[in-house]
């Protein structure tokens, strides 16, 4: 059994000018040790690793200085996003992610969103199927997106997913499960992932960008091992 945990960053032009779904699979065997891994580094920085609002990592605050790592010495957050990175890039950490781009869209009936999550869930079951594995989802929990979600699953499950080429899924079981990101160590290490993936997409030539970029990619931790970028030009999605 492989479990799923992922976060999303929202299309926000002209900040942000896709949408970001991505996730870590792990077998299940594996999850404390990772939890481990990361309550350790919560401990370091907060002083302790009791699961709260207030230990908390957030990609983008580590990262910018801000919420729980607001006024923290820039070196040490480096350290720790190091530290965190680290634990994405094992072996055994497997890396999902899809970036829908908006603006390439003609047409299209489903929201990014939507379309997002269709294409993770398909990718998602490609690395189970590959895996001889089933798996399950773990979410952060956004209320506008939690029904929608629920039903999309169950609908791909049943039949297949919605578009032209639709693939059927066998190997995601069960439903999709949210919970809040302080109550979960592996959301937050999604939310590190996912955060430094579309970080590398911005203009990192200068300034702190710069120094997180290299930390970044001395990782090696932004290989996915399934992804989708879609698309890539303008066209009609029905």
């Amino acid at each position: 059994m492989h479990l799923i945990y992922y976060d999303e960053v929202k299309f926000d032009p002209p900040k942000q000018t896709s949408y970001w779904l991505g996730g870590i699979c792990v077998p299940h065997e594996l999850v404390p040790e990772i939890e481990a891994q990361i309550s350790a580094i919560a401990e370091r920085a907060f002083g302790s690793a009791v699961l709260s609002k207030e230990t908390e990592i957030h990609g983008i605050e580590l990262c910018r200085g801000n919420g729980n790592f607001k006024g923290r010495d820039f070196g040490e957050r480096l350290e720790l996003l190091k530290d965190l990175l680290a634990i994405v890039a094992r072996e055994e950490v497997m890396l999902i992610r899809v970036k829908v781009n908006p603006e390439n869209i003609t047409h299209a009936n489903d929201s990014p969103a939507d379309i997002a999550f269709m294409f993770f869930v398909e990718k998602a079951d490609e690395l189970l199927r590959a895996k001889s594995s089933l798996g399950m989802l773990f979410g952060d929990y956004d209320e506008p997106a939690i029904g929608t979600s629920v039903a999309n699953l169950s609908e791909f499950r049943q039949g297949s997913t919605r578009w032209a080429r639709g693939k059927g899924i066998g190997n995601l079981i069960d439903t999709v499960h949210f919970a809040k990101s302080h109550h979960s160590r592996m959301i937050q290490l999604a939310d590190v992932h996912l955060y430094a993936s579309q970080f590398m997409w911005g203009d990192n030539s200068s300034g702190w960008r710069k120094a997180i970029a290299e930390i970044i990619s001395d990782s090696r931790s932004l290989g996915p091992t399934k992804y989708k970028d879609w698309p890539q030009e303008a066209r009609w999605y029905r």
